[in-house]
Order: structure tokens, then C-alpha cells, then sequence
């Protein structure tokens, strides 16, 4: 399948970033992953499969990481060797004819931390599944789509966790487009929720320059997000202080708010979340009042035999009591 890609300059990698948008065009394909220029997995929804027609040499992939990174605004090289970026149909048309919305591109250059480039690249679909779709495909049971369903009518305050891969940026997408009316703002890393169909709108990290100015983290643009006027805030997935602004606007008025978390099961996410609220200045105490006023459901993902599935719902406090 050849695809006319304007923007892509007559580079050495134009042939090898063909057969890299091939595998993501898939059917399920969700992730492509790279182990430096020879090994290549793909994951089509049941783990990562081996790509044994793929080898791109090194100095080839290094350019074409490069220039994935690039279209996602951001830079790679040998002073800024990881990195993070969004990729939509807008830096890259192509993606379009492959029904692609965005791609996250983790990209690790070659360097002192790493001997081989390596990519990890997460599909996100332009035909985004509803609640009904996840349940039919397996995702939720047909009762844990009525208890979802049950939260977002409540405009009940939920944290979905999960590990790597199980879903929760799908099954958060899904519960946002739920309920279109209410103004969402989404402040995330990279970008990956948006975009979701209602008054929903989104502010992405801005890494700093090559002088170390000019960064935007997630813990600000938190703050930004609450004088925009929303009547819910969502952060795409809590990795340090912005669970500070989080529980705020949570116990706020702000009903509905959300977020996604990594976590091995619902009974650790108190404790993942203390190490956090510890790091911006909460005492253990002064987390577990704020938690317990403003989180209401935690919603876990994991896999059950390879497919992802929703396996638990949890009330704050069973979860909260057991971690204390």
C-alpha cells in the first residue's frame, strides 16, 4: 500500500515509514513497538506479535524518530534523548485514509542511556468506541456498563486505573463522550483523550527549550484548566503534583472530574496516589481527608487472558480503608 505522504521529505526511511504505517493500519493494531533497527512487534489485541519482514538500519531509524517526533512538535537528539509526542491527522494526512485519529510516538534515540533507537508507538483510532461498543467487544460486562453508566449519571468523581496497555485511555474517552453537554477541559503529557465529540477541549505539556526555558508542566496547565470555566476537569493520567489541583477541583463543584492512573489493582491506587500528594506537599493525613471527600469510584483494568477487561469497580472508601 503506497500512500502519498506531501511532507515527508525524499528521505533514505520514506520506504521504511511506509511499511511502519502498513503494520499500524492493521486491523486492531494498537501499538508498534521497536527494539533498535531489526526487531519489531505489533499488537493487534492479544500481545505483542513478532515482525519479522521489518529492519530498518540504524542511521535510518534514528532520522525517521526523528521526524515522528517532529510532526508531534517536539525534539529528539543527543541532549533530549527521550521524549514523548502526539501525532494527528493534521501534521500528518495520511493517517486519515488509514482511519487513524493520532498517534503517540515514545521515542528513545541511541545515546549514552540507550545502545539502540527504540520507538513505541500507540494507535488511537478515528472511529472512537462508545460505552455499548466496549461492552459488546468484551471490554465491561453488560452490569458494569449499567454501574458506569450509573456514575456518570451522578456526576460521581472516578480514578480508572490500570497497567500499560489494559485500556484505560479507551474506556475514559468513552466515558467523557457520555455526557457531551458539559464543558471538559483534559490537560494530559502527550496528547491521547481528544479528541471526544461535546464541549471538550485539551492542553498538552509543553516541554522546555534547548536553554531549559518555556516548560509548561502538568501541574500548571492543572491550574490553567480551572480558570477555564469547566464544569469537569480530566487529567490524562497523574504522575506527580497535579493530583494536588486534581482532588481541588474535585472538591470544588467541578463533579465528574477524572483520571487515569498506573496501578497493578483498585486496593493500590490510595497508596500510588499518597506517594504523589506527598511529593506536593500533602501530609498522609491531609490526603486521605481531601481523597476521601473528593474521589468517589475506582474503576481497575487489567487482562484476563490476553483481552482487556474491566475487573473491578470499587467505592473509594473499601478501597481507601484497605490501604490504611
Amino acid at each position: 500500500m503506497n500512500f502519498l505522504l506531501e511532507q515527508l521529505p525524499d528521505a533514505s526511511y520514506r520506504r521504511h515509514f511506509e511499511k511502519v504505517l502498513n503494520l499500524l493500519s492493521l486491523t486492531g493494531a494498537t501499538d508498534v513497538v521497536c527494539n533498535g533497527s531489526s526487531e519489531w512487534w505489533v499488537d493487534r489485541g492479544r500481545g505483542l506479535e513478532p515482525v519479522r519482514e521489518l529492519s530498518v538500519p540504524e542511521l535510518e531509524l534514528q532520522e525517521m524518530a526523528r521526524f515522528l517526533v517532529g510532526l508531534g512538535d517536539r525534539h529528539l537528539d543527543l541532549i533530549s534523548p527521550v521524549t514523548d509526542a502526539a501525532i494527528s491527522v493534521k501534521n500528518l494526512p495520511a493517517l486519515a485514509q488509514l482511519g487513524i485519529d493520532r498517534l503517540r510516538v515514545h521515542a528513545v534515540l541511541a545515546s549514552e542511556i540507550s545502545e539502540q533507537t527504540l520507538l513505541s508507538i500507540r494507535v488511537h483510532r478515528a472511529a472512537s468506541q462508545g460505552m455499548d461498543e466496549l461492552a459488546e467487544a468484551g471490554l465491561m460486562s453488560f452490569d458494569q456498563l449499567g454501574r458506569l453508566r450509573g456514575i456518570l449519571t451522578a456526576r460521581a468523581n472516578f480514578v480508572i486505573s490500570g497497567p500499560t496497555g489494559s485500556g484505560k485511555t479507551t474506556l475514559l474517552r468513552a466515558m467523557i463522550a457520555e455526557s457531551p453537554q458539559l464543558r471538559t477541559v483534559v490537560v494530559e503529557d502527550t496528547f491521547e483523550i481528544l479528541p471526544v465529540a461535546g464541549q471538550v477541549v485539551g492542553l498538552q505539556v509543553r516541554q522546555p527549550n534547548s536553554d531549559g526555558a518555556g516548560e509548561l508542566d502538568l501541574a500548571l496547565l492543572a491550574r490553567e484548566a480551572l480558570r477555564m470555566r469547566p464544569d469537569r476537569l480530566v487529567v490524562g493520567e497523574v504522575r506527580g503534583s497535579e493530583v494536588d489541583v486534581l482532588l481541588k477541583a474535585m472538591n470544588t463543584g467541578h463533579r465528574g472530574s477524572a483520571a487515569s492512573l498506573h496501578a497493578n489493582s483498585a486496593f493500590e491506587v490510595p497508596a500510588r496516589m499518597l506517594s504523589l500528594a506527598l511529593q506536593a506537599g500533602h501530609s498522609r493525613e491531609s490526603f486521605y481527608a481531601a481523597a476521601e471527600a473528593a474521589i468517589d469510584f475506582v474503576i481497575h483494568l487489567d487482562f484476563e487472558g490476553g483481552v482487556r477487561k474491566v475487573t473491578q469497580i470499587e467505592e473509594w472508601g473499601n478501597v481507601s480503608d484497605a490501604s490504611q
